[in-house]
């Protein structure tokens, strides 16, 4: 048993750099952790930054309804939004038309946070897709996207009235 043949700089054989899949996966890793640092500096998670953002563009919703659009077990959902209402950037309320259920407000430290953590996603992406042109990122977006909705990981709304356009940017 001998030293591997030729191993690039960063770390992964040539005989993996050939499997679009691996790439994928690994790349997906990368940006995970990238992402995860910079909310990191905010004291929020991946998780907790998705539900201010979902919360944000849809107004009060239930926990439920919460879980369900950012794909969340309710579990997991609970806790996530037990830490933000502990942070002060959630509130629950009861819900306007059904007395059982509570439903969710971001406050307006909960928006300031986001705003901050909006710019510092924005900066993980730049820095992930540095290497990469518009034109490119907007590819990889679009294509990225498409093999989501393949494996229905994500939907479109059909007849979206107040949702902007996804962008790579964004």
């Amino acid at each position: 048993m001998g030293e591997p043949s030729t191993t690039p700089a960063g770390g992964l054989h040539s005989a993996l750099l050939r499997h679009t899949g691996f790439l994928i996966s690994r790349m997906g890793m990368v940006a995970q952790r990238q992402f995860a640092e910079r909310m990191e500096a905010l004291g929020l998670t991946p998780r907790m930054w998705g539900a201010l953002n979902v919360l944000e563009a849809e107004g009060a919703i239930t926990q439920h309804a919460l879980g369900k659009c950012v794909g969340s077990d309710p579990s997991s959902m609970v806790s996530t939004i037990d830490e933000l209402e502990a942070r002060g950037l959630v509130e629950r309320r009861r819900h306007p038309s059904d007395r059982r259920a509570h439903a969710l407000h971001v406050t307006t430290n909960g928006r300031q946070t986001l705003a901050r953590g909006r710019e510092l996603a924005k900066q993980a992406q730049e820095d992930l897709l540095e290497p990469l042109s518009d034109e490119e990122r907007a590819q990889l977006h679009d294509l990225l996207l498409r093999i989501a909705l393949h494996a229905h990981e994500v939907s479109v709304p059909s007849a979206p009235t107040d949702v902007p356009a996804v962008t790579p940017a964004g």
